[in-house]
């Protein structure tokens, strides 16, 4: 019994110095330590203040982006084509500066931007903007709907395999809603290709990733005529 009273006073010195140990290097350097806390809380202070100026900035982007399209859409229906030509005019202008950002502002602004000029015609120019909106929202959901229509536009300039790379990249995407659609456009532009057995892959890989899809059964009926005409075994 003596031995574990013993123990436990001792434990209760050693104790006691290591507080007193702690409280000594703590008096000792109690400014070093509270310049760290003050930079540690500096730091924190401008980080949520970045971060809020950033989120700020980005609501201010959009919803310019979205006064310039209110204004280019506003009673369309009743405007007269000189009209809607000056208005997707003014738009392309005041987008310009939005677009060259690499945020959700700059994909807005360059979707936008590749609408006007599609409506155009000018698929050139779309294409650009497409492709600048994918590159500015690589890991959005905007991705593939820009890859599909840079598919389109290289469709429009006759660029067939760039218009398959960026259909298949679009197919390919996660959760993309028109991923059937896409499949079906990547083996329609092997068909007029006259690629046909790679047209007849891709129709296959189509029906059997989206069995029940319309787009699917559009694909089986394709395949079903290329075995017909010869054109596959």
């Amino acid at each position: 019994m003596a031995n574990n009273v013993v123990s436990l006073e001792t434990g209760k010195a050693e104790k006691k110095n290591r507080e007193a140990a702690v409280e000594n290097f703590l008096i000792r350097n109690r400014v070093p330590l509270l310049v760290i806390m003050a930079v540690l809380l500096a730091a924190a202070l401008a980080a949520c203040i970045i971060i809020g100026t950033a989120d700020m900035q980005h609501k201010k982007g959009i919803a310019a982006v979205d006064s310039i399209e209110y204004a280019l859409t506003a009673n369309a229906a009743d405007a007269s084509e000189s009209d809607m030509a000056a208005r997707r005019k003014t738009a392309l202008d005041a987008l310009q500066p939005y677009a060259e950002k690499k945020n959700i502002v700059g994909v807005r602004a360059s979707m936008l931007a590749a609408d006007i000029y599609y409506a155009e015609k000018n698929y050139a120019a779309s294409l650009d903007a497409w492709l600048k909106a994918a590159e500015a929202g690589a890991k959005s959901y905007t991705a593939p709907v820009c890859y599909f229509n840079a598919a389109s536009c290289n469709e429009e300039l006759g660029n067939t395999a760039e218009a398959v790379k960026y259909y298949a990249l679009a197919a390919a995407a996660e959760d993309f809603y028109l991923a059937p659609h896409a499949l079906f456009s990547e083996g329609r532009v092997h068909e007029a290709d006259k690629d046909y057995r790679a047209a007849a892959d891709v129709y296959q890989k189509l029906i059997d990733t989206y069995t029940s899809d319309n787009w699917a059964n559009l694909a089986q009926s394709r395949l079903i005529t290329l075995k017909l005409e010869g054109k596959i075994d």
